[in-house]
């Protein structure tokens, strides 16, 4: 009896695992802790499928790993993804397709932003290629309790960082970085002159020896915690409302003197092999019910403006940091080979320093 019934347990299993291996598999590559959970298992169950899913800590990882693997869905920044099409690896997507939100649904702000960025020199239709998942944009998380430093930073915008009497975070970036010192200077981020690159290192070079700077990544998450370890922190957009969020001592200032603006969005690579279903997947995650769970739970803020209106009146989140304005002198990160090696070597001589 006891055997017979370990047979039919047994049986019931295989038959299990074999349903499950049927199942047509979407690869999904992405950042990893950038997603409700729930929204997998939900299309999983819409569909009958099953998602893979594949994360990876920056672009600049991930990039290798799509020239030499296959996936389905990657979601990259704005710069990888032109990284991406300049290497012919990415579909031009079908319009007919997207079925779950249109030119219209998108924030008026990140609208302009892409407009923008398709009629520059050389310009990038990204939304030829990919569908915005969320977007943001660079700025400074400080603890209110340090007495003026609010005005300081109002009055002095990024300068404020090199101050040597605070602690300060700097995100481990060389693009990060260099925006900021760029931006103090006055240059552009994406088009900078030999000398203004040349400055910009000067100066980060110095603010770098200041006693208070550390330049650190994810860190900023417990950091920034009550009580905060650091008077200002440099920070995404999206971080800044979930640290508001849980601190209700810190607040979030975009200086007036420029910062990136970035997108992420979902794409799909040449050598996907579930294309049908990707498109399924985008459709799914780009409706207005799965973008408010998404946002909610991951804190980022969503391209559908209904989204964003609808988070705004709950006021969940701080408006301050959920709502991207974009100013005249912000910009998108663009893809140049030369400049990025440039930026990374004069990045490996202000962090050796």
């Amino acid at each position: 009896m006891k055997r017979t019934l370990l047979l039919i347990v047994l049986s019931l299993a295989f038959v299990g695992l074999a349903s499950c291996q049927s199942k047509p598999r979407l690869k999904l590559y992405m950042p990893g802790e950038y997603i409700d959970s729930g929204l997998i298992e939900a299309f999983e169950d819409e569909y009958d499928v099953k998602v893979d899913l594949i994360t990876f800590d920056s672009n600049e990882s991930a990039i290798p790993q799509i020239q030499a693997n296959s996936y389905d869905v990657i979601i990259p920044s704005d710069y990888a993804i032109e990284e991406l099409v300049a290497k012919d690896l990415l579909f031009e997507l079908d319009p007919a397709k997207l079925t779950s939100i249109s030119h219209d649904d998108y924030a008026p702000g990140l609208v302009g932003i892409l407009d923008a960025l398709k009629d520059a020199q050389g310009g990038f239709d990204l939304l030829a290629y990919g569908v915005p998942y969320f977007w943001g944009n660079v700025g400074i998380l400080y603890d209110t309790t340090v007495e003026g430093l609010s005005t300081q930073i109002e009055t002095e915008g990024w300068s404020a960082l090199a101050d040597p009497s605070y602690y300060v975070m700097f995100y481990d970036s060389s693009r990060d970085s260099f925006m900021i010192a760029l931006k103090v200077l006055g240059a552009s981020m994406n088009t900078p002159s030999t000398q203004e690159l040349a400055d910009a290192e000067t100066w980060l070079t110095d603010v770098a020896a200041n006693d208070g700077v550390q330049f650190l990544t994810d860190e900023v998450l417990d950091n920034m915690l009550d009580p905060a370890r650091h008077d200002m922190a440099v920070v995404y957009s999206g971080d800044a409302v979930y640290l508001m969020y849980e601190n209700d001592k810190l607040g979030y200032a975009v200086p007036e003197e420029g910062t990136n603006v970035w997108v992420d969005a979902m794409v799909i690579p040449k050598n996907a092999e579930q294309v049908d279903l990707a498109y399924d997947f985008i459709n799914f995650m780009t409706t207005y019910d799965a973008m408010l769970d998404n946002t909610y739970e991951v804190a980022y803020t969503s391209p559908r403006q209904d989204v964003i209106d609808e988070i705004v009146a709950s006021e969940e989140y701080d408006a301050d940091s959920y709502v991207i304005t974009v100013g005249a002198n912000d910009e998108v990160f663009r893809y140049n080979a030369d400049f990025k090696q440039m930026l990374e070597e004069a990045w490996a001589r202000v962090r050796s320093s």
